[in-house]
This record gives structure tokens, C-alpha cells and sequence, in this order.
């Protein structure tokens, strides 16, 4: 065997490379991105001793840092939630809101007396200042709101610009809040401190404790800040690592990691839900499947993302897989025991039945039990799925920039 030595990377499984338009952030390394590396001294394309070293000369091995992860990925740690929201649209009456620097002063004021609960919640700036009442809360908006003209002067924002970016990290059960807060003022102090003013406060009047982080968009700088996903994946990762860092158990895994194929609702959904209403979303997307099934003879037709879903589910167990394979080899009893959990676990990754695709199976039922009959073919719905993973197996070259749905 070769004494060249690569390790095996969760790209798949866990990273999402950081995008062009992230702002500039200290830190911030993410796991597994050593995938295809070769150990220090080794020049990639080097040759060994019988000429090019290929896959099976080579030794394979995992670090440290991503045995731990899998370890808490396979055990169901604790998933971190970070949320970005997003300013509503239209008012309470239905009519829309354009965005103007009148709008957003009543936005951003009543967003601070709502975070602050009216004063009577502590909020905390980036220089660790406490602001207790409504009139100490009332000053952080006027300091914001000059600055915000500032900048329009100077043409760093625009009417259209939003003066706020709110950020809401939330940890599922009974954990220790103050940690919560004390981690999410790290990540703060880490990420965004001296390029935007930013207050923080700590909720704890619900199910889950969180933190509600609300930056100046424009920073000192002038750059605005942007968040896809895999900005917000970073931040997830960070969050996850100062709770840990406290002593607390978390984890970051996008959901494709979990084998979870759907994505979170929207927030007015979901408190539409937990009032006990029917969301109008739902009743939409029923007559779309059901469109869909009368247009296609009772099957539901295949979409890009379809296909991106199953290829995608196949490397994360393909990775899984890979992995089983190098700890069951090694002469540590923990690496074993590691992946027989991981073996079960990716065992349990089967599953690749969209939103769509669950509610033509419930249609389905639903006519059978009215006696109308089954749409021919939907009762195979989820062989067909199946059927994709497995041909999904092994090289897939297709393309993976479709949408989950």
C-alpha cells in the first residue's frame, strides 16, 4: 500500500462551499473540506512506486474532527435553527408595502419595541451596551435612523434600502438559555462586529429559547449584507459550534444529511397551522398535483428537481457508505462501533417522497375511499422513487442545481 494518505470528505454530506457575495468574516472553516487532499509533503498527481497513484493505492482515512460529527449526526443531536426573516409585503389589510425610508423607519421601530417586548425585555448592542425600556430602545432607533441617512447620503443605501437585517437562532428543548444567548453573542462579536451595529435579545416566553440578532443592513464600510445559503449554512455551523464550545450538544447538518426532503414552512404558515387554520398555500398546491395527475393520465410527472433529489440522496449514502467501510476496518473498537451506527443510520436514508409527491398518494387514498377508484399509477409512486435511487447509484452526472420541492 501506498504511504500516500487522502481524506475522506463529507462535501456532500455536510458543506456547502461559501458564496462570492458573503460578506468578509474571520474564521468561519468548515468541516470536511480536506475531501481529495493529499497529506502535507504529497504534490496531487504524484506518482508512486508502480507509476500514477490511483484510488487503490492510496490509504483512506477520516479525521477526528469528522468522526466526532458523525458520531453526533448518527446519535440525532440537537439540530441548530437559523432563520433570517424576511419583512412582510404587504400590510394587516392586504395592500402592498413599498419599500421608502418612511416604511422602514415604522418597520425597524416596531421590530425593536417587538424584540424588546416594549421595553421590557434587555436588549444588547455590539458594544456591549444593555438598554432596558421603551425610551432606551427608542434611542438605539434614532441612532440607526441617522446613520441610515448617513449612508443615503453618501450613497451607500438607496429609499429602497432595508435600514435592518434580523436574524432569529434557536435551539430545540429545554436548554440552558443564557448559553443560547452567550453563543449567539460570540458568533456576533466573530462575524459582524466593526462592520455593523447590531442589538440582540434573548426570548425565552416560548417552547424553545432563541435569540433575535438584528444588524444595520449597510455596514461601516458600505457593503449590504446578503445571505444565501450558504452563508446561512456558515452561520449554522458556527452557532452549532459555539454551543458546543459551552458545553451544550448540537449539530448543523443541512436536512439532505438527515435524509429530510422538505423543506421548513414559511413562519406565517406555520403559526397559521399552530392556531388550528387551513394555510391557502395547501388548498394551491393540491390543485396543482391534481392538475398535474388529470393532464398525465394519473401520473405525476417528473420534475428537474425530482432527479436532483435522488442523485443528490445517492452520494450522501454513497459517503455514508464509504465511511461504514474505512471505520469497520479499523483496530480501534470505537471506529467500529461508529460505523455499525452509521451503517443503520444511512440504512434509514431511503425515503425520497417529495411534497408533491406525498400529497398525490394521499389523493390517491382519498379516492379509493370514496370508492371512486386509485389513479393508475400513483399507488407506484413510491416504487417509481425507489426505482430512481437505485439507478441513481454509483458515477451520477446529472444535474444537481434543481430545487428541493
Amino acid at each position: 500500500m501506498s504511504e500516500f494518505k487522502s481524506e475522506l470528505g463529507f462535501e456532500d454530506c455536510w458543506s456547502q462551499p461559501r458564496s462570492a457575495r458573503t460578506q468578509k468574516s474571520p474564521g468561519g472553516a468548515q468541516v470536511g473540506k480536506a475531501s481529495g487532499r493529499i497529506a502535507p509533503g504529497d504534490k496531487s498527481g504524484a506518482e508512486g512506486p508502480q507509476g500514477p497513484r490511483g484510488a487503490a493505492d492510496q490509504a483512506e482515512a477520516i479525521s477526528g474532527s469528522d468522526k466526532a460529527r458523525l458520531a453526533r449526526v448518527v446519535r440525532g443531536a440537537p439540530e441548530v435553527m437559523v432563520k433570517v426573516s424576511k419583512p412582510a409585503r404587504v400590510d394587516k389589510h392586504g395592500n402592498p408595502i413599498k419599500v421608502s425610508r418612511g416604511t422602514e423607519a415604522l418597520r425597524v421601530s416596531e421590530h425593536l419595541a417587538y424584540i424588546s417586548r416594549n421595553g421590557k425585555i434587555e436588549i444588547e448592542n455590539d458594544r456591549g451596551e444593555t438598554f432596558n425600556g421603551s425610551r432606551e430602545v427608542a434611542s438605539v432607533f434614532r441612532e440607526w435612523l441617522e446613520k441610515h441617512d448617513d449612508a443615503r447620503a453618501v450613497g451607500y443605501a438607496s429609499d429602497r434600502t432595508r435600514i435592518t437585517t434580523s436574524i432569529m437562532f434557536s435551539m430545540p428543548g429545554s436548554v440552558n438559555a443564557e448559553a443560547v444567548k452567550d453563543a449567539v453573542r460570540a458568533l456576533a462579536e466573530q462575524e459582524f462586529q466593526g462592520r455593523h451595529d447590531y442589538v440582540m435579545a434573548l426570548h425565552t416566553d416560548t417552547h424553545h429559547p432563541h435569540v433575535h440578532l438584528t444588524l444595520r443592513t449597510v455596514g461601516d464600510d458600505g457593503v449590504k449584507l446578503r445571505f444565501g445559503k450558504p452563508d446561512l449554512q456558515h452561520l449554522r455551523d458556527t452557532f452549532a459550534e459555539k454551543l458546543r464550545q459551552r458545553g451544550i450538544e448540537a449539530e448543523s447538518t443541512p436536512r439532505h444529511a438527515r435524509g429530510a426532503t422538505r423543506r421548513g414552512e414559511a413562519t406565517p404558515v406555520y403559526k397559521i397551522r399552530q392556531r388550528g387554520g387551513k394555510p391557502l398555500v395547501d388548498a394551491r398546491k393540491t390543485r396543482e398535483v391534481k392538475r398535474d395527475l388529470e393532464d398525465n393520465g394519473g401520473r405525476l410527472p417528473q420534475k428537474p428537481w425530482d432527479d436532483a433529489l435522488v442523485a443528490r440522496r445517492s452520494r450522501v449514502m454513497t459517503t455514508y457508505g464509504n465511511a461504514v467501510r474505512i471505520l469497520a476496518q479499523s483496530q480501534d473498537p470505537e471506529d467500529r462501533q461508529l460505523a455499525e451506527a452509521t451503517r443503520k443510520f444511512s440504512a434509514r436514508l431511503t425515503d425520497v417522497t417529495t411534497q408533491r409527491g406525498q400529497m398525490a398518494l394521499t389523493l390517491d387514498v382519498e379516492g379509493r375511499g370514496r370508492g371512486v377508484g386509485g389513479r393508475k399509477g400513483v399507488a407506484d409512486l413510491g416504487s417509481r422513487e425507489r426505482d430512481q435511487e437505485r439507478g441513481a447509484e454509483g458515477k451520477d452526472k446529472r444535474n444537481d442545481r434543481g430545487p428541493e420541492r
